[in-house]
């Protein structure tokens, strides 16, 4: 990726502290995705956007992914950064520009912000749950979507935890101000409040929050406590990983990002794995409907024992398919599994616990014997299960070369929804791998799933796209 570059965006400020933070932010953030990362600011800092372009440019970087460190799409993410873009590409037309979505609320800054609150909570456990509130403040703008997000992320620390309060509010334009909704709270009987700042990183706003809400909870007679800003929790550089990763491979998490059954959330654990079945048809399956027509076709190509009953189970498989050894000792990968059937409609994600996930670079630097061991074996098992020749890709990535877009795409999103995770450049599939990885555990996981979805693409998706032509 010597060609790509990252123009990196933060508002800019005249705290001092601010800047220095963002910077070594930018630092941390080229090292996680391996190429270089030019930082700049919309305001009160050098250098200003179109300087951070044109410094990339000269450098000769023909692809240009800019990506503002904004936590909402307000003005400055919908019409300021895009006019900039605009007039870059005018002016260097042979140049690739990517435009970011902003960081918003996914897993990784709920991770983050339910550490933070987690963190906060913990010093004033002689007060209830039930008589503490939280309120979550962002910073506030005129724009509602912005402002929604707020509002988003207040009801997901909300669930499952078992605050008497949990509420957005904002520093600026908009209300509830904080002085506003820590009243409210005292008014409601609490005895107790949390301040969340959803900030990135600290300056005069933060320090103006804290001052206010400290005297606001005093007059109330409520206790609080502030909890930090984001950075440098470790999920926040994975959170702005994804939004690179989107723009860049046209990977999308649907509603999978902040499922339930997909990702553990606070006070669901008990849900997460729980099995997929659907308990009504929702009109799709009636007799003498080309869905129903189609549903018959679909179950004349599957095995008999699967023909009436296709129920998907989303649990982890209990042990289908136990590694076996050819008299050299090494895996079988295609002597496991005796009807692909069995792996792809009986079993469910092939990955236990949370999504399998690429690993930190200077893990690899640790342990390169250890990276080069797992990456002949996924490469070897891939092979052996697949007519798909795999090949190592950059560091941390094995690559699956595929018959085309469309193949690319389905086993990209396939595979993501069995808890690996995957990137697509092209028709290249990209799977993570890591020296920690283990024979029984991830290395057997990615061979599995890309045997089960391989599976899946050749023997039904072929067949019943061609049954739909006509």
């Amino acid at each position: 990726m010597k060609e790509h570059g990252l123009v990196l965006i933060g508002h800019g400020s005249q705290h001092p502290e601010t800047t220095g933070e963002f910077h070594q932010f930018a630092q941390s953030l080229a090292v996680r995705l391996g190429i270089h990362v030019q930082p700049c600011f919309l305001e009160f800092n050098d250098p200003p956007i179109a300087e951070a372009i044109r410094q990339c440019v000269q450098m000769g970087l023909t692809q240009i992914t800019v990506l503002p460190l904004f936590l909402s799409a307000g003005v400055h993410q919908k019409n300021d950064v895009p006019n900039i873009i605009n007039e870059a590409r005018q002016q260097w037309p042979h140049v690739r520009f990517q435009y970011c979505a902003p960081i918003g609320v996914q897993y990784h800054t709920l991770s983050a912000m339910s550490d933070r609150l987690s963190a906060a909570t913990r010093p004033n456990e002689q007060i209830a749950a039930e008589k503490t509130a939280v309120a979550v403040v962002g910073y506030g703008t005129r724009d509602p979507d912005a402002n929604a997000e707020v509002a988003r992320l207040a009801r997901l620390l909300y669930e499952g935890r078992d605050f008497g309060w949990v509420e957005p509010a904002y520093y600026l334009l908009t209300k509830p101000n904080v002085n506003t909704i820590i009243q409210r709270f005292a008014q409601l009987g609490a005895q107790r409040v949390i301040v969340l700042p959803y900030l990135i990183f600290t300056g005069y706003v933060y320090e103006r929050m804290i001052e206010q809400a400290t005297q606001v909870a005093a007059a109330a007679g409520l206790q609080i406590t502030i909890a930090p800003y984001l950075f440098p929790h470790p999920a926040l550089l994975e959170a702005v990983a994804e939004r690179f990763d989107e723009a860049v491979n046209g990977k999308a998490n649907m509603t999978c990002d902040l499922c339930k059954y997909r990702r553990k959330m606070a006070g669901q654990e008990n849900e997460f794995g729980l099995a997929q079945a659907a308990t009504h048809r929702h009109g799709l399956g009636a007799k003498n409907t080309p869905m129903h027509d189609f549903e018959q076709r679909l179950a004349q190509w599957l095995p008999p024992k699967y023909q009436k009953n296709t129920q998907v189970s989303a649990m982890p498989m209990p042990g289908a398919a136990g590694l076996e050894f050819d008299q050299n000792g090494e895996v079988a990968w295609d002597n496991m599994w005796t009807d692909f059937c069995d792996l792809a409609l009986a079993g469910g994600p092939a990955h236990r616990g949370e999504l399998l996930e690429p690993v930190a670079p200077d893990l690899i630097a640790q342990d390169p014997q250890g990276y080069d061991a797992a990456m002949r074996e996924i490469v070897r098992g891939i092979t052996m299960v697949t007519d798909l020749a795999a090949t190592p890709a950059s560091a941390g990535w094995v690559c699956v070369p595929c018959d085309s877009d469309d193949m690319a795409i389905w086993l990209l999103r396939a595979i993501v929804v069995e808890n690996v995770f995957a990137r697509r450049e092209g028709t290249k599939l990209l799977l993570p791998v890591g020296p920690n990885y283990t024979l029984k555990n991830e290395i057997k996981s990615i061979v599995t799933v890309v045997a089960k979805t391989h599976h899946y693409w050749r023997e039904h998706i072929i067949a019943l796209n061609n049954a739909k032509k006509p």
